[in-house]
């Protein structure tokens, strides 16, 4: 399984549920201990997010938001296009599960950063970090945070409420944007030759 995981030669879930098989099937574990991790309620929380977040995506309600963040008739700086986008999806990241909403605005930015002449490649990362940053400030944040908090409940301690993660989380991710903000301008690329060439043959 691991080895399988190293060289990516199918999706990481697919190679996960064929282990779980494989050792059901020989003996390895029982059925008790396949499903277990089933009954997990930060588990079944996850995935009950994943649905709200691809009603979100599919439901569109997101886009007069999107219309305010990235304007097309006003010409603005790669800080100022940070300040304007990163905090909010810091923001909508800690009540959402961060891959959809790095599913969401990813290709949205790349393709207003074209428009406005800005390189993207000076925007994916920090998205993808704005999310993780978001999603520690909650409980619901990331799926870490539910699967964790659900080991907690079965080990007979307290759960962890909806914001005490917050009490931490929020001061890193305050300082994690202001980095962001300030310094990722400096250590990303910008746009390579190749990727305009890739882009303007598709076009």
């Amino acid at each position: 399984m691991v080895y399988l995981l190293i060289k990516e030669y199918l999706r990481p879930g697919l190679i996960l549920f064929s282990a779980v098989i494989l050792l059901l099937a020989t003996g390895v574990i029982t059925t008790t201990d396949a499903l277990a991790g089933f009954s997990n309620k930060g588990v079944i929380t996850v995935a009950l997010l994943f649905l709200v977040s691809e009603g979100i995506r599919a439901s569109g309600c997101l886009m007069p938001l999107m219309k305010q963040l990235f304007p097309r008739g006003e010409v603005i700086s790669t800080r100022r296009a940070y300040i304007r986008v990163l905090p909010t999806v810091a923001f909508i990241s800690a009540f959402l599960n961060n891959t959809p909403v790095v599913v969401i605005f990813a290709p949205i930015i790349k393709n207003w950063a074209r428009k406005m002449g800005l390189p993207h490649t000076k925007f994916l990362i920090p998205l993808s970090y704005a999310t993780a940053l978001g999603g520690i400030c909650t409980l619901i944040g990331t799926s870490t945070n539910l699967v964790v908090d659900g080991l907690i409940m079965e080990s007979g301690r307290r759960g962890m409420s909806m914001f005490e993660l917050g009490k931490v989380g929020i001061i890193i991710c305050i300082a994690g944007l202001v980095y962001l903000i300030y310094y990722s301008h400096y250590l990303l690329p910008d746009n390579r030759e190749s990727e305009h060439t890739d882009e303007e043959d598709k076009a």
